[in-house]
């Protein structure tokens, strides 16, 4: 009998695998265990998703519900793995802990290839693995490499389709299959996340569904993208978006990890707009809201929400701040990248990105610069699209240095020698400092009155 271990750090995440095998893509074992990662910066400040409403609905579906913070603390999730030493042991602790016995095991887990999951996926050596996509980011390359004992037992990669028609790149790699979970099924688990009575009370604290926008926070400030100020001058922005389309009335569905101090100050700059404000209940899914009283607009930055709204409830959606994103977004390899430059390229007033096979080609093509090593097959679409792309769009999507040294339209000419050396450079201080000294860089610039890249174009002027 085959034990079934599901991770997951959100509520997504389980719908996803519910929805999966209702449809039978995703066959369910014998027994299954739902191991929750709550892996947010700080777990202690917010309390992990089987706490919030919508789970209870989705708890019976598992034979148990167990919590990884609770095996590895006091480590933080997110950077604790075992020491290769000591994998049987905790492969043995683990086994009597959550009474597996000497069942063979199948690992269902979203990315498989960071911890908190890669932990799991090292403990249990010998067993099958699927991977899960969590939203957008399963069309970008994975961060980091697998090994070898790892890649070669992921069996498939489940995935929403959130970009119609465009193939994930996570685990490309290792030529692993993909396996979309149709979204009816995932409606379907949507609607079931709360009992009739719980989804009238919902459907009642909304506004009359398609009379208003649903505003999706982002929580990008503890990350060090932007500045809290900078961050709630987003979030007006996004209010601003709702208004000018000609929402007065407008909900708030903050970031599940964001704090709720600035909701009171949004509210009223709300209503210098001439728009209610509303906060939407805590713990609830985006998706519900689509489903309860579907909004007439879903506004957000590079949220997953805006391709659910899209791609899966047949709602309109608009991105605010994309580019303002993309000129923080660091390290160059960033696991949101191919999601904000998926999200604005779509947002495009002329839909010029919406044909499947033009977007599948950016979307490879960035993450071919972000794992070149890894991704050689995709290098000569990259080269095409590059040759082709508005200036603009290249500067804002592609790094010019790193382009220069993977030799690619777009970069400057350099010696094969010399591109080499350049790219391993800027990896190593990419995984050393984080974008740091980059981040360091673009705040001088910043404060001087200049943009990066004004200062990098003036400065490939001189040497020309």
């Amino acid at each position: 009998m085959t034990v079934q271990i599901i991770t997951a750090s959100t509520l997504f995440g389980v719908a996803t695998v519910a929805a999966a095998w209702d449809a039978g893509a995703l066959r369910r074992r014998e027994r299954t265990l739902l191991v929750v990662q709550h892996d947010v910066p700080v777990p202690e400040a917010h309390p992990a998703f089987p706490q919030g409403p919508g789970f209870a609905s989705l708890a019976d579906r598992f034979d148990r519900v167990v919590g990884w913070n609770e095996v590895v603390e006091p480590h933080h999730p997110t950077r604790w793995t075992p020491r290769a030493d000591d994998v049987p042991l905790w492969q043995r602790l683990l086994r009597g802990r959550w009474g597996l016995g000497d069942e063979p095991v199948e690992i269902v887990g979203e990315s498989v290839a960071t911890a908190p999951t890669s932990a799991l996926v090292a403990i249990f050596s010998g067993a099958a693995v699927t991977g899960c996509g969590d939203g957008l980011r399963a069309y970008g390359p994975a961060r980091n490499a697998l090994p070898h004992d790892v890649g070669g037992r992921v069996s498939a990669l489940l995935h929403l389709d959130l970009l119609p028609g465009v193939r994930p790149a996570s685990l490309e790699e290792w030529d692993v299959p993909t396996t979309v979970v149709p979204s009816e099924s995932f409606r379907k688990v949507v609607a079931g996340l709360a009992d009739p009575a719980d989804g009238e009370v919902l459907a009642e604290g909304l506004p009359q569904a398609g009379g208003y926008g649903l505003v999706v926070g982002q929580n990008l400030a503890p990350a060090g993208l932007v500045t809290p100020d900078q961050e709630a001058a987003l979030h007006r922005s996004m209010v601003r978006t709702a208004a000018e389309r000609g929402f007065t009335e407008v909900v708030l569905k903050p970031h599940p990890s964001a704090h709720r101090h600035g909701a009171g100050e949004l509210a009223r700059h709300a209503r210098t707009l001439g728009v209610t404000l509303r906060t939407a209940p805590p713990g609830v899914l985006a998706e519900q809201l689509f489903d309860a009283a579907p909004p007439g607009l879903v506004v957000s930055c590079f949220s997953t929400a805006l391709a659910t709204a899209s791609a899966v409830f047949g709602l309109p959606t608009a991105s605010v701040g994309t580019a303002m994103l993309l000129e923080r977004l660091e390290p160059f390899a960033n696991g949101d990248r191919v999601p904000a430059v998926a999200v604005d390229a779509l947002g495009r007033p002329d839909g010029a990105w919406r044909d499947p096979r033009r977007l599948e080609q950016l979307v490879r093509a960035v993450a071919y610069c972000q794992q070149p090593r890894h991704l050689e097959r995709f290098r000569a679409g990259t080269a095409d699209l590059l040759a082709g792309l508005d200036e603009a769009d290249l500067a804002l999507w592609f790094d010019r240095k790193r382009l220069t040294a993977l030799g690619l339209p777009g970069g400057s000419r350099l010696s094969p020698w010399r591109s080499v050396r350049l790219l391993a450079v800027a990896d190593a201080l990419d995984r050393r400092t984080g974008g740091a000294l980059r981040r360091l860089a673009r705040e001088r610039y910043t404060r001087a009155g200049d943009d990066v890249r004004a200062g990098m174009g003036a400065v490939e002027a001189r040497r020309g």
